[in-house]
């Protein structure tokens, strides 16, 4: 196992705390009032928040951290986690953007039943999603990757709107389809090598890569397409439309904004990190599957009229980016890749945070029928004007950056004709977030309006900055997303 170890159990404590805290939650809950389990949600969310900024300047400095405790000696089971340059900004992403998200559904949520649940939910699925970028058991990582999608499921099925039970089976299948084939693939993986640590299996899949290439090749495929499922990716996109839209907001600026990346995590660890020798068989085909999820995703943005569904087509179009950037296997396009995962995170977590002021304030969906709130809710034209200006790659804020190093990588890899189509596309994302700002801020329309509250505006508020930060100040971060791009880039290269 890679890196230092830690003095204190911090990387356990950050995953295995709020999975602890998950009943006294729901008891606190119980013998109080919701607000108590909201109370009690949020401060167990800040915890593996607080250990991540702890961490961050050792890690940006370079550091890798790692714990390992024996759980079953007698079948060769540890419990082991590892906080390094390619779990840190997935780490981050889920912890920021998880508490700011508890933060938000104090007020979004206030007029819903059955809080002290919703909470209890809340915190075991943002537990599941940390769980499963810091654990380097295979089985575990499973566990972890199911702990998140049963939660979810309950969130959506039960607070969700529209027809949320049958979004929500919907969803379940979908997302278990997707499980099932992730958990063939890292089975069959574990009963090859007779082994489950992530990090072991890399050496241990290296020196067998040439008599075992169509078994481990067949492997990458079952992996990817379990990974391909939780992003989204076309055509294992059609849930995410209703999902995402019909969620409830906070819970929809999960999905969209965190959940979907464990996927990305997936694919860059299990697939580029261990079995990279697969890579340039399977190399092509998932680029043109990201090709397409940039153009379906963004022409189905472009004519919706809910600004939740265009937020939710927006996310199987960027999930396209960043898969078109690992797809690469090149450093700049890998790097871009990944720091569009922070660029995509923080920036469609503050869009679905505007438009849940939208239906929280004014009740309404439809962007034809709103229209001229810039002045009487300057907070929320901010933030959803940022965010969709992020995401369709203006500069100078973060979204350009990304964008342009995953462009550069696919001009690297030959992939001229792709990157023309990908600047398309982009295109078509200036198209649909320009048009959702100027029927919703400009124009004449809503009378009566009032911006976002304490706690929905100051949940916005740092994703405001880090949106723009992202832009300017962002060199420490990028080098620490090349030091694992550069990794992974030699590992496919050289195998």
């Amino acid at each position: 196992m890679p890196g230092t170890v830690l003095e204190l159990p911090l990387l356990s404590v950050a995953v295995i705390l709020p999975i602890v805290l998950t009943p006294f939650t729901f008891l606190a809950g119980r013998a109080a009032s919701w607000r108590a389990a909201a109370v009690f949600c949020n401060m167990a969310l800040l915890i593996p928040l607080a250990i991540l900024l702890y961490l961050t300047p050792a890690v940006l400095a370079g550091g890798v951290f790692h714990e390992e405790y024996e759980w079953v000696p007698a079948l060769g089971l540890t419990v082991s986690f590892v906080l390094d340059s390619l779990s840190y900004p997935f780490a981050l992403l889920i912890t920021l953007v998880g508490f700011l998200a508890g933060v938000y559904s104090v007020k979004y949520m206030e007029r819903e039943h059955g809080l002290t649940a919703y909470y209890t939910l809340l915190l075991l699925f943002v537990a599941g999603m940390i769980g499963v970028v810091l654990v380097t058991n295979l089985f575990l990582f499973y566990i972890f990757w199911e702990l998140m999608l049963i939660p979810s499921y309950g969130l959506i099925a039960y607070w969700g709107t529209g027809n949320p039970r049958l979004i929500g089976f919907k969803y379940f299948i979908f997302t278990h389809a997707g499980a099932l084939s992730l958990l063939i693939g890292i089975a069959w993986l574990a009963a090859l090598f007779g082994n489950l640590n992530i990090f072991e299996l890399m050496t241990l899949a290296s020196t067998q890569a040439a008599s075992l290439k169509p078994v481990l090749t067949t492997i990458a495929v079952l992996i990817f397409i379990g990974a391909a499922v939780k992003m989204a990716v076309f055509p294992f996109h059609t849930w995410l439309p209703d999902a995402h839209a019909e969620a409830p907001t906070p819970i929809s600026v999960l999905l969209s904004g965190v959940m979907i990346k464990t996927g990305v995590y997936a694919l860059a660890r299990l697939v580029l990190g261990v079995l990279p020798f697969t890579f340039a068989d399977i190399q092509l085909p998932i680029a043109l599957l990201a090709v397409a999820s940039m153009l379906w995703g963004g022409v189905m943005a472009l004519v919706q009229t809910d600004v939740k569904r265009l937020l939710a087509y927006s996310s199987i179009s960027q999930i396209g980016y960043i898969v078109f950037g690992l797809s690469t296997a090149n450093v700049v396009g890998i790097q871009g890749g990944l720091f569009h995962v922070l660029n995509h995170g923080f920036a469609k977590g503050l869009l679905f945070m505007g438009a849940g002021v939208l239906i929280h304030t004014v009740n309404e969906r439809d962007i034809r029928k709103l229209g001229g709130l810039a002045s009487k809710m300057p907070l929320t034209a901010i933030a959803m004007l940022l965010g969709g200006l992020s995401i369709a790659g203006t500069p100078p804020l973060g979204g350009f950056m990304s964008e342009w190093m995953i462009f550069s990588g696919g001009v690297e890899a030959g992939w001229t004709w792709l990157v023309a189509i990908a600047v398309f596309a982009t295109a078509i994302t200036a198209g649909y977030y320009l048009r959702m700002v100027r029927a919703v801020f400009f124009g004449e329309g809503v009378l009566k309006a009032h911006d976002a509250g304490i706690t929905m505006g100051g949940s916005m508020s740092p994703l405001i900055v880090l949106v723009i930060v992202l832009g300017f100040l962002a060199t420490p971060l990028i080098s620490v997303i090349g030091t694992s791009a550069a990794s992974l880039s030699l590992s496919i290269l050289t195998r």
